[in-house]
């Protein structure tokens, strides 16, 4: 074989390995891709369960996540998880009597934060967010009392998403959903939950 038969061939072998360089580059650059389009959309979100009706109770002055007269001359700061429950216990046995003979009175005014993640859930966080998006439209106390009433379903499994219960009750509730829906998806209250968080340690 000649010099330059040689060179010829190895200029061959080299690009073909270039090619195939090409290839593979091309080939890792589509699953990336595929893995960024395809994979979040396989989350699975559990059926969601027919929701229990939490018990009903006049809040005097809700506004927001607060209920009460801000001029009150007691503040209460409740730091609470959904996951928690005794969170759930003080929301449907102590908060109505509270509610009651003080707040209703103008002796307290109540103020609620949404606590994400004290018990290690990111579904609190989650929680969280959502009950101070349904606040935006001035149901923050309706969509927190549905939670609550349905702690054990929502939280039966610790690990998967809440979507389909945030949805439900949101729908129950008569939220705008498009509204809704993008107050979740740009997390617009996670650094106030974030900031709940830190003062409730």
């Amino acid at each position: 074989m000649s010099q330059r038969e040689r060179r010829r061939q190895r200029s061959r072998r080299k690009k073909q390995r270039q090619r195939m360089t090409l290839v593979m580059i091309v080939a890792g650059v589509a699953l990336i891709v595929a893995a960024i389009l395809i994979i979040p959309g396989l989350r699975s979100v559990p059926p969601v369960g027919e929701l229990i009706e939490p018990p009903a109770f006049e809040r005097s002055m809700a506004s927001g996540n607060a209920m009460g007269d801000p001029n009150a001359p007691v503040v209460i700061h409740e730091y609470s998880d959904f996951g928690c429950p005794h969170c759930a216990h003080f929301a449907q046995d102590t908060e109505p009597a509270l509610e009651e003979l003080y707040i209703a009175t103008g002796k307290v005014y109540f103020v609620s934060h949404s606590v994400g993640g004290l018990l290690g859930s990111d579904k609190s966080v989650q929680l969280a967010e959502a009950a101070y998006c349904a606040g935006d439209q001035n149901r923050y106390w309706e969509f927190h009392d549905y939670v609550f009433a349905n702690q054990a379903a929502i939280y039966a499994d610790r690990n998967a998403p809440a979507d389909g219960y945030i949805a439900a009750i949101a729908e129950r509730l008569g939220l705008d959903m498009e509204t809704f829906n993008t107050c979740l998806k740009r997390h617009t209250h996670r650094d106030r939950v974030m900031q709940d968080q830190g003062e409730a340690i």
